[in-house]
């Protein structure tokens, strides 16, 4: 039998840039805390869940076969996605990690305590997840704590499985990352867990070496999907006015004809997908951790809001003094931009936020 000291159970190997950052945030702060432990990933991806990113043979059965280029558009795409997945794979190999594990080889390894999350690990209801047991640690000889998980879409008043019920009784320490998954927490367990910052704001990602830094200088950073045209059009007309050009990262391959530059997700590295992040003058995004990353480096930024992801941060937004400049139509994509972002008040309140998660963590622990 293989021991361990501590395992962190997350999304291995998910070809998304938020999805590895907190998994890279959460495995270097859990290893500052306990310095003479082994601290690891567990390389588990439940083959559904692998193959929704990563099946070729699917990707082929959909393709229009009667497009004269078929064979050629197929195989650059197959070009491309092989690309991406050395991206993730080698950013993931920076991790320490255990051997792959899945629900057939769980007898064969020992872990002291595992921690679940961060991220959307409790959504059973995404197909793609395929209700994976190993993402609530059922199954798993170790103590199980959880750290910033989150329910997703999952709402409050949910019948839930029995599996994730018991699941919940049985863990030790849990925090949650947004109030609903708290609300769901506490109906199974009669108790409030506590609500923590999502990993990536507990490491300092402007000190970390691995950080790469882009090519471009002044531009407005773009990452999100779904942008409405009256957005896109504000931020054109913005941009023009303020003589910066738009340089937007693929996100699940949406369309960026109306900006300067796309890069594409196979020449982007997660370490190159932070850089970007860090280093322009102002960002426009749609996505949490478009948010975050935004913040994290102390940008301006403006917000596409949808319902889902408003779900997830308007709380935040509003203990950040944030959430009017989002929810008020007069202030636009110009107004967003311009806005004069209290940063040094909001910085006093996630460095509060901050030792109150780390302390959670270092409970955890102990």
């Amino acid at each position: 039998m293989t021991k361990y000291d501590i395992g962190i159970q997350t999304f291995w190997n998910v070809p998304n840039y938020g999805t590895f950052a907190q998994a890279y945030a959460l495995q270097k702060v859990l290893k500052e805390i306990n310095v003479n432990k082994d601290v690891r990933q567990i390389a588990h991806l439940d083959q559904h869940h692998f193959d929704f990113y990563f099946n070729r043979k699917a990707y082929l059965r959909s393709y229009p076969v009667w497009k004269k280029t078929f064979w050629k558009s197929f195989f650059v795409e197959c070009q491309e996605i092989e690309q991406r997945e050395k991206n993730f794979f080698n950013a993931y190999d920076t991790i320490p990690h255990t051997d792959t594990i899945d629900v057939t080889k769980l007898n064969r390894y020992q872990f002291d305590k595992i921690f679940l999350g961060s991220d959307i690990v409790w959504d059973y209801s995404v197909d793609a997840f395929n209700r994976d047991p190993l993402l609530f640690g059922v199954g798993y000889c170790a103590e199980v704590d959880a750290y910033a998980a989150s329910f997703g879409t999952v709402p409050v008043d949910a019948n839930l499985p029995g599996y994730v019920k018991e699941a919940l009784k049985r863990m030790k320490h849990i925090s949650v990352r947004d109030e609903k998954s708290a609300e769901i927490v506490k109906r199974v367990t009669g108790t409030k867990p506590q609500v923590v910052l999502d990993p990536t704001w507990l490491w300092d990602f402007d000190k970390d070496d691995n950080i790469v830094k882009p090519d471009e200088e002044d531009y407005i950073l773009v990452y999100g999907q779904d942008f409405t045209s009256e957005f896109i059009n504000n931020l054109i007309k913005y941009a023009k006015n303020s003589k910066k050009k738009i340089v937007a990262l693929d996100c699940n391959n949406d369309h960026y004809d109306w900006c300067d530059k796309m890069v594409s997700q196979s020449e982007l590295s997660p370490f190159q997908w932070i850089g970007y992040f860090k280093y322009a003058t102002e960002v426009a995004t749609s996505t949490f951790h478009g948010i975050t990353f935004s913040m994290i480096f102390n940008k301006n930024f403006a917000f596409c809001k949808s319902d889902f992801i408003m779900a997830k941060i308007d709380k935040f937004l509003k203990e950040l003094n944030l959430f009017d400049i989002f929810n008020k139509d007069r202030n636009g994509v110009c107004g967003m931009l311009s806005h004069d972002f209290n940063y040094s008040f909001i910085n006093g309140i996630i460095a509060n936020k901050r030792e109150e998660s780390l302390d959670f963590l270092r409970k955890a622990c102990s």
